[in-house]
C-alpha cells in the first residue's frame, strides 16, 4: 500500500514520466492537474485514455491503482496536496527549475510543504535534513501518520536502525497492511541481528505481496539464522524467476554450510559471472576450490 502512495507522490512531483507522443503529454498534464484538485475520478479517466495508447505503461499503470484505492475510502491519509507552495514547486519541477522548485517549498509554512521539502531532501540523499522537515509535517498535522514510514526511510538509510523500526512501529500502528513497511521493518530487524523478528515481519510482507525482492529476503534471513537447509529452498524456486548475482551467492553459501561443496561451487561461480567484485563470494569460491581438487 505504502508503494501507491509513493507513486502519488512521484507523479506530481518528480515528472518522471516519459511522454510518447504530445497526447500523452496533454493528457498526462490533465490528470496531474485532476489530481492536484482532488478530482481522482477525473484523473482516472485521462490515465485510461493514455492507456488506451500505452496499455503496458507502469507508471501510469500504478497510479491508476492508487487512485482507485484512495476512491475506494482505504487511504483516507493521502490525498493530493492543496498546498500553493506545493503547487508552485510542481510547476518548478516540470521546467527544470530545481532551485525554484525548493524556493517554492520554503515559502510555505503548512505541513504538505514541510513534506514535500523533506521529500525533495530525501531524494537527494540529504537524509538529515528530509528528517526534520518530515517531523515537522507530521508536527503540524499529527494524524499525517505517512510522515512516519518516510522518516523510517531516512533512517535506514543513515544506517540508524534502531530509529528505523521506532517510526515503523509508529506507524504501523494505523497501516497495518502495508507490505513495504513490513519488509523494511524486517531489514532493519536483520541489520540489528533480530532475526526472528526480521522472518516474522518478512513472512507478513509477503503474506500481503508475493514479490520476488520479500522471497528473497526472507532466504537471506534463513541462512542468517543457520537454518540453510529452509533457505536453500526457498532460494532454489527462486531461480525459475529470477537469476541475479545475490541469489546464487545466498544458495552458494547455503551449500557450502550443508557440504554440497560442487553445488556450491556452480552457484557461487553463477553469482560471479553476474557479478565479479563481491569479496566473500570470491573467498568463498576459491576456499571451497582448493578443497575440492586436494
Amino acid at each position: 500500500m505504502r508503494k501507491l502512495f509513493i507513486i502519488g507522490l512521484l507523479f506530481v512531483l518528480s515528472g518522471s514520466f516519459v511522454y510518447s507522443n504530445e497526447m500523452t503529454e496533454d493528457y498526462f498534464d490533465i490528470a496531474t492537474n485532476y489530481c492536484i484538485e482532488g478530482n481522482y475520478s477525473e484523473a482516472l479517466s485521462y490515465l485510461d485514455k493514455i492507456l488506451l495508447i500505452e496499455p503496458n505503461n507502469k507508471t501510469v499503470l500504478d497510479l491508476k491503482n492508487g487512485l482507485q484505492q484512495i476512491i475506494k475510502g482505504k487511504n483516507f491519509s493521502f490525498i493530493i496536496p492543496k498546498s500553493n507552495a506545493v503547487k508552485q514547486s510542481i510547476e518548478m519541477k516540470k521546467i527544470g527549475n530545481k532551485q525554484g522548485e525548493l524556493t517554492s517549498l520554503t515559502s510555505g509554512n503548512d505541513y504538505w510543504a514541510y513534506y514535500f521539502l523533506g521529500q525533495f531532501y530525501k531524494q537527494n540523499k540529504d537524509y538529515n535534513q528530509a528528517i526534520s522537515y518530515l517531523i515537522k509535517s507530521v508536527n503540524a498535522k499529527p494524524s499525517f501518520n505517512q510522515c512516519y514510514l518516510e522518516i523510517a526511510v531516512c533512517y535506514f538509510e543513515l544506517g540508524n536502525f534502531q530509529q528505523a523500526v521506532t517510526y515503523l512501529n509508529q506507524y504501523l500502528k494505523v497501516n497495518q497492511q502495508d507490505d513495504f513497511a513490513y519488509a523494511l521493518r524486517a531489514r532493519a530487524y536483520a541489520n540489528l541481528d533480530n532475526n526472528d523478528s526480521a522472518l516474522s515481519d518478512i513472512l507478513t510482507a509477503i503474506a500481503l505481496e508475493n514479490s520476488l525482492d520479500y522471497r528473497l529476503l526472507e532466504g537471506k534471513i534463513l541462512y542468517n539464522m543457520k537454518r540453510y537447509s529452509q533457505a536453500k529452498e526457498k532460494l532454489e524456486k527462486l531461480t525459475d524467476e529470477i537469476q541475479t548475482a545475490e541469489v546464487y551467492k545466498y544458495l552458494g553459501l547455503c551449500n557450502a554450510e550443508l557440504g554440497n561443496y560442487n553445488e556450491a561451487i556452480d552457484s557461487l561461480d553463477k553469482s560471479i559471472i553476474l557479478f565479479d567484485d563481491d569479496k566473500l563470494v570470491n573467498t568463498k569460491y576459491n576456499e571451497i576450490k582448493s578443497r575440492i581438487e586436494k
